[in-house]
């Protein structure tokens, strides 16, 4: 569904309720096999090596932060969420890893010490209609990184959920949750919008509101350029070419070395 209405732009800032306890029902609720397949691509795009280090930027649960710190990375991860970083510090007692978590704003939020990757995983950028707003996350994260330090986005490839557009999308869960989406665009801000209905038992429990700025990944390579990024490209999941057939991307971004 395509909204041509004019839509207001006050901030209301919906990610800050957005990520509850229902909600972290369905965001934990991720094969292992497939954080560990993701990992990997961090690991593969950025040449991550036990030692290093690296900022989970929006670390959500710690699922990616606890499996990099198995490997040897010492990981700092950040979130807004109190509720998510008390369950990835237990993820990470749980699982026997050195893995560091802070509750913080990841749109301002810069590191002390200078870390080697700064990765931001399931579209947790793009959160504003306002482009200068959502780059302040990539000045963030490059401000954290070391000299020749690496920074990976993933985020959906656009280009395939324009093509391939459902207003209706309906998931199941553990707990006997289920989870309904709606989703329209708003051609006057170029966003996203979606409603997220949480069921129990069939039972309506919680209803959520979010909205994502729609690029495309020409206009991503362009703002971390923008930031200062250098050797931009986007890559699909795996790291392979990008194609349109692919549902969600990953910009790769260098930070310059001192000259």
């Amino acid at each position: 569904m395509i909204d041509t209405q004019p839509q207001s732009h006050v901030e209301t800032q919906w990610w800050k309720t957005f990520y509850d306890d229902v909600a972290m029902v369905v965001l934990a609720d991720q094969d292992p096999d497939t954080i560990r397949g993701q990992v990997d691509t961090i690991t593969r795009l950025t040449g991550l090596s036990p030692g290093q280090s690296a900022m989970d930027q929006c670390c959500g649960l710690g699922q990616h932060a606890c499996e990099l710190a198995s490997r040897g990375v010492g990981v700092i991860g950040v979130d807004q969420s109190a509720l998510y970083i008390d369950h990835a510090r237990q993820l990470a007692r749980q699982r026997q890893v050195a893995a560091e978590f802070m509750v913080a704003d990841a749109l301002m939020y810069q590191h002390d010490r200078p870390v080697d990757v700064v990765y931001n995983w399931h579209s947790s950028f793009g959160y504003s209609p306002d482009d200068a707003w959502n780059q302040k996350m990539l000045h963030a994260a490059q401000q954290s990184l070391a000299a020749g330090g690496t920074m990976l986005l993933e985020f959906p490839n656009m280009l395939h959920l324009l093509a391939h557009f459902r207003t209706s999308i309906r998931s199941t869960h553990p707990d006997g949750v289920s989870l309904t989406r709606t989703s329209r665009i708003s051609a006057s801000t170029g966003t996203l919008h979606q409603v997220w209905e949480y069921h129990k038992e069939d039972r309506p429990v919680r209803t959520h509101e979010s909205t994502l700025r729609i690029y495309l990944p020409d206009q991503l390579i362009q703002m971390f350029r923008n930031i200062g990024f250098v050797n931009v490209r986007a890559v699909s999941p795996c790291g392979d070419t990008l194609t349109d057939d692919s549902p969600r991307c990953i910009i790769v971004g260098r930070n310059p070395l001192d000259e």
